[in-house]
């Protein structure tokens, strides 16, 4: 069994699962953390991504990575392929690692921040063995171990990262944007793939040639019931209605092509 060797800086292991928060599996993953790197801050991001959807996964991994420290690790479990032939990675995005499925669930991080490397996770890296928790099995087990030092290259051989089946588009023109909806939240605020908006503050534009909104800065700044486009907390820009759900008053949910111009 590999043993990690602990550096002395900030340590941050942050977790994205599925599991939801009735069963004990997100906690289960918490002691093994801790079990293989003591010095870990084991840290729980969320464990409330709706089941199966890989998608939603990508898009929490994308916005949580740029709050941990350079070099820290995030593992992300949503995973409705385990047990069978996909491959379990370990990659480095940007400045941090990340351990996952690979089903495409860490394809928008690497798109927006860089892959330096990805690789097949083959070396034994924990004591429990299973088909169906992998999480505990083998994700949170390497993280823990990169987390502590470990090499990615010594966890297995290099492999290339699976993408998700769908056409991401962030087209900017003057006064006009062309994108995908990549992220629905529980308030029904449409966040898309863009990350700029070429109009000005107060604008008025439409959504799809139907629906009128304004530029704003936070939705609180029209009227209840009125829609508002603004760049959002993690600089992409989003679609609400203020006090009602943008998403079920545009028909419009992940996946889904989106134009915002000029009225």
């Amino acid at each position: 069994m590999p043993q990690a060797s602990h550096s002395g800086r900030y340590s941050v292991l942050g977790l994205i699962t599925d599991y939801g928060y009735k069963d004990v599996y997100a906690g289960i993953l918490r002691v093994v953390a801790k079990d293989i790197c003591q010095k870990a801050d084991v840290v729980d991001i969320t464990h409330g991504i709706e089941k199966f959807n890989v998608l939603e996964g990508a898009v929490a991994t994308l916005v949580t990575l740029p709050h941990l420290p350079d070099n820290s690790t995030l593992v992300v479990v949503v995973d409705p392929g385990v047990g069978s032939r996909r491959e379990a990675v370990a990659a480095k995005i940007g400045r941090w690692y990340v351990v996952a499925p690979n089903n495409g669930v860490l394809w928008l991080a690497a798109k927006e921040y860089g892959l330096k490397e990805i690789v097949k996770i083959e070396k034994e890296v924990s004591k429990y063995k299973s088909f169906t928790f992998h999480g505990r099995d083998i994700f949170v087990p390497a993280g823990a171990l990169l987390e502590c030092g470990y090499d990615i290259n010594e966890l297995g051989p290099s492999t290339k990262l699976i993408e998700l089946p769908i056409a991401l588009k962030r087209k900017i023109e003057k006064k006009r944007i062309e994108t995908t909806v990549v992220y629905v939240d529980h308030f029904g605020n449409v966040m898309t793939w863009a990350r700029e908006l070429p109009f000005e503050y107060g604008d008025e534009v439409l959504i799809n040639r139907k629906w009128k909104a304004k530029v704003v800065k936070t939705f609180s700044e029209v009227e209840e019931g009125k829609l508002a486009v603004y760049l959002n907390s993690f600089g992409y820009v989003e679609i609400a209605k203020y006090l009602g759900s943008a998403s079920q008053t545009l028909g419009l949910r992940e996946g889904m092509e989106v134009t915002i111009e000029s009225a």
